[in-house]
């Protein structure tokens, strides 16, 4: 799985991020990423960009944009929230629904 993590997603944006959470980050991006096989024609690649919209102590915001290329299409989706994890879970969500829907 570890390989295929790294062939398939593009992360940007995360350097700044703890251990802890990258660890839960990328156990929830390997979920979709089974799931994307799953219901894709031809999953190529995961794109994660994460910005921090509002730095200030304890009410950080993260707006974090999603791109899932499958079989020459693209897929986006962006979310702004204070969590992290949650804001990323949404934004793949997104995609999930939006690919399940073609």
């Amino acid at each position: 799985m570890a390989d295929d993590f790294e062939s398939k997603v593009e992360l940007s944006g995360f350097k700044d991020i703890d251990e802890a959470a990258m660890g839960d980050l990328k156990r929830l991006i390997g979920t979709y990423l089974r799931r994307y096989a799953e219901i894709c024609r031809k999953f190529q690649k995961l794109m994660l960009k994460m910005k921090k919209v509002h730095a200030q102590l304890h009410s950080e915001k993260y707006e974090i944009h999603a791109s899932v290329m499958d079989n020459g299409r693209l897929y986006t989706s962006t979310t702004t929230d204070k969590n992290l994890i949650g804001a990323t879970d949404l934004t793949l969500a997104k995609i999930e629904n939006e690919i399940g829907a073609k």
